[in-house]
């Protein structure tokens, strides 16, 4: 009887912060959609890898515990048709398995175990085993968003598995066709509104061609690949005014003009700070959780 009435004393509480969880994801996709917000956001490349396998369950429940807004994963099609988390063709380096994820069924895919961190020859086998994209999108589900890499050429199966799922409200896509391209490829769904266009620096014709998207697709945010500079930032005012975040790598320096994660671990200021000052306001991370310390101290969370 008394662990009846602890029950009923807590159920409350237990509530409240079941419902807080839930309702997590809201508040990420509202403030996704706030294209001149002063609020950063922060995507954790592969999940939290440091902590566990890259593209694994336990790498999204821990961008979901440790606060991260989005969850980058890669998803590839098995022998089978069934979609499942890898960022290589191959499972060499993340599993103890050999060969192309799509020469293998998803019951062969299932036998086997992934590789700690970011894998490669001599990690440590985990219990962890490869992730279904339905799996991922579940544990997803109310709490984070999902940016999904790798699927632009299989849209409508991943569509699908959204539908399934109850998670399209989260799910961004994104790819580097032309805007015209995008609109046809997309032209099956009911909205582009989380499609995020990835364009480059280098390229001469940038400038317009972000102006064709927000003209054509008008998407919620841009990947720019920073080459050698910085200067495409001089953009980013033009591209938040017409209802689109600005989302920048920080993974290594060839995709943001030197102003890395490993150089801002030791300098925030003038690295991610920096690459903030210039307009941008959803960075994809390594870091996830120093990105998060330092974004907070400087009061760049407020959501």
């Amino acid at each position: 009887m008394k662990d009846i009435r602890k029950f009923i004393l807590f159920l409350p509480l237990l509530l409240a912060f079941s419902v807080t969880a839930q309702n997590r994801a809201d508040a990420i996709v509202k403030e996704f959609k706030k294209s001149n917000s002063s609020n950063i956001l922060v995507a954790a490349h592969r999940g939290d890898w440091r902590h566990a396998p890259e593209n694994s369950i336990k790498a999204i429940e821990g961008c979901i515990a440790m606060g991260v807004d989005i969850v980058e994963i890669d998803v590839r099609k098995t022998k089978d048709g069934k979609l499942v988390l890898m960022h290589d063709a191959t499972i060499d380096r993340t599993t103890n398995g050999t060969g192309k994820v799509s020469d293998h069924t998803l019951a062969e895919l299932k036998k086997l175990y992934l590789k700690n961190h970011k894998g490669g020859e001599g990690t440590e086998l985990t219990g962890q085993r490869i992730s279904t994209l339905e799996e991922a999108m579940l544990t997803a589900k109310g709490k984070i968003m999902v940016n999904l890499d790798k699927s632009y050429g299989i849209m409508k199966e991943v569509y699908s598995v959204l539908e399934q799922t109850g998670t399209l409200d989260i799910a961004i896509f994104k790819g580097r066709s032309t805007p015209e391209q995008v609109k046809k490829d997309m032209s099956f769904m009911t909205s582009h509104e989380f499609f995020m266009p990835i364009v480059f620096s280098d390229n001469e014709k940038v400038k317009e061609s972000i102006k064709q998207f927000l003209k054509i697709i008008h998407p919620a945010a841009f990947e720019i690949i920073l080459r050698e500079d910085d200067e495409l930032l001089s953009e980013a005012g033009y591209i938040r005014s017409n209802g689109a975040r600005v989302w920048v790598n920080t993974l290594w320096d060839s995709l943001c003009a030197g102003y890395s994660d490993e150089k801002a671990v030791k300098d925030p200021d003038a690295n991610w700070g920096h690459l903030i000052d210039k307009g941008v306001n959803i960075f994809q991370t390594d870091n996830p959780a120093e990105l998060l310390q330092y974004l907070n101290k400087k009061g760049l969370r407020d959501f």
